[in-house]
């Protein structure tokens, strides 16, 4: 089935119907389900080998029990605090975000948002201040208070569509919301966060390239940030989705999380940033994975996080290693730039706090940490 003749297929969304897992696989994961969603695509599914626990296919997407445990939060980044109307964070001056959907392609297990993407319980959704509705969940396609904010915030120079997938709403509701915001004289750039490209390449069809290169002007660009995790997503499928959005002048980069049993291999790190910059998908964030509930297993103590991205990084030409780590605290994005026989340096790539801009950190590389909290508050 070509592009401009897909439909849409129904996402598998229970567990007894991928085909390839044992059934009591299945069975063991029902207290997991009930917290925490699954949801894949046929496509995506034929891509993994369900017969390998260790698949880093199947790492991204199944439900293990492990999501249950642990002690971490559910707004590891304080997304609370950056809430300003509903659906509308702004947390560094000259961007903000519009959250359109809590749907994704598929759910992948360590989503820093499963509050209300896999999650089951809108307990968990982060709501403007004084807006105490249950009722009303975290993201909305009803944007006239966002745009309302946009339109009196002048410093805001770009707006990220983000949920969930906004590539997941239909082209119709994703061109009017395109449409409004090019309303807003000052946005210059418009940017997408999609793993629909690694996820359900087919749903890039011709219509809805169409209608992102509407929205995009040769002095306002639209941008579409990918997110391919493994180098195994990258397949002909997807590139030639990718290739269809570039056709039509679209921005490409990417950002992934690097995560243990997935992607925290530095051949395949390597592999995978080296493919991106070859198919013309600008490396852009490597993030350290965010400490979200149930997200344990991924993550990485960040001296080993910075040896394994040392070590792809030798192995890259120019365009494969524009990426930057970067941890994306409740204070702003850290970057990890390096050691010294003693130190770990970072610093403020963006930060809420102005007066934190570009600011230098520093971190024992002797001192176990998996997360910034205690570099901060020791900094």
């Amino acid at each position: 089935m070509t592009a401009r003749e897909h439909r849409p297929v129904a996402a598998i969304r229970d567990l007894a119907h991928v085909d390839g897992l044992p059934p009591e696989e299945a069975r063991a994961r029902s207290a997991v389900l009930r917290e925490f969603e699954f949801r894949i695509t046929p496509y995506y599914a034929g891509l993994v080998d369900w017969s390998d626990p260790e698949d880093p296919l199947r790492l991204i997407v199944m439900p293990e029990v492990e999501e249950l445990s642990g002690d971490q939060h559910f707004d590891p980044s304080d997304e609370a605090s950056n809430t300003r109307v509903r659906g509308l964070q702004h947390k560094y001056p000259p961007t903000a975000l519009l959250l359109l959907t809590d749907v994704c392609a598929a759910y992948c297990r360590f989503c820093f948002r499963k509050r209300f993407t896999l999650g089951t319980d809108p307990v968990h959704h982060v709501r403007p201040e004084g807006d105490l509705d249950s009722a009303e969940r975290e993201t909305t396609l009803d944007i006239t208070e966002g745009l309302r904010y946009l339109h009196a915030h002048p410093e805001i120079d770009n707006v990220l569509l983000t949920g969930g997938d906004p590539l997941m709403l239909s082209p119709s509701r994703l061109a009017a919301v395109l449409t409004d915001v090019r309303t807003v004289p000052h946005i210059g750039v418009i940017r997408i966060g999609s793993k629909v490209p690694a996820f359900d390449p087919a749903r890039i069809t011709p219509a809805l390239t169409r209608i992102l290169a509407l929205a995009s002007r040769v002095d306002a660009r639209t941008h579409v940030m990918c997110h391919f995790t493994h180098s195994r997503e990258l397949t002909p499928e997807a590139l030639a989705a990718t290739t269809r959005l570039q056709d039509a002048g679209i921005v490409l980069t990417n950002q992934t999380p690097l995560l243990r049993g997935v992607n925290d291999d530095p051949d395949e790190l390597a592999l995978l940033q080296r493919r991106l910059a070859a198919n013309g998908i600008a490396p852009y964030y490597l993030f350290l994975c965010r400490p979200t509930r149930g997200n344990e297993r991924f993550a990485l103590p960040l001296t080993e996080a910075l040896g394994i991205v040392t070590a792809a990084r030798a192995r890259l030409n120019g365009p494969a290693k524009r990426f930057r780590v970067v941890a994306s605290h409740a204070t702003g994005k850290i970057e990890i730039l390096g050691r010294t026989r003693d130190e770990i340096l970072l610093r403020y790539h963006e930060a809420r706090d102005p007066a934190d801009q570009d600011r230098l950190l520093t971190w024992p590389v002797g001192r176990p940490l998996t997360w910034l909290d205690e570099v901060v508050a020791a900094n």
